[in-house]
């Protein structure tokens, strides 16, 4: 697990990592990259990938729930380090994650603590 750069926000794991895939896999450059939100908030949350300095939309969580965002393969490639950022519905500030390092078909876990 990783600090976080923002308190508001948690990046509890990414699957996938070495010691879960075969060490002859080859990489899938059109595999997505499956990102889980657990929003534990009362506000519905916006949630974005920062690339680049580019920021996309992903989608919508609502709040007390949990829903499962695809992240396109081609904002990926064959590995890129990105952010996350979430904007809540109807409340102030957008927290945002620490860099991670993601590779087509990984699985991340986003976290969204209930203040």
């Amino acid at each position: 697990m990783r600090a976080l750069a923002a308190p508001a926000l948690a990046v509890l794991a990414v699957a996938g990592m070495a010691c879960h895939r075969p060490p002859a896999a080859p990489l899938n450059p059109r595999a997505e990259v499956a990102v889980t939100v657990d929003n534990q908030n009362f506000l519905d949350m916006d949630v974005f990938i920062v690339r680049g300095g580019q920021r996309i939309r992903l989608g919508t969580v609502s709040g007390l729930s949990s829903h499962i965002l695809m992240v396109r393969p081609e904002l990926i490639g064959y590995g890129t380090d990105v952010q996350f950022e979430v904007h809540p519905i109807g409340g102030r500030g957008n927290p945002v994650t620490e860099t991670i390092s993601v590779r087509p078909g990984d699985v991340i876990n986003l976290t969204i603590p209930p203040n």
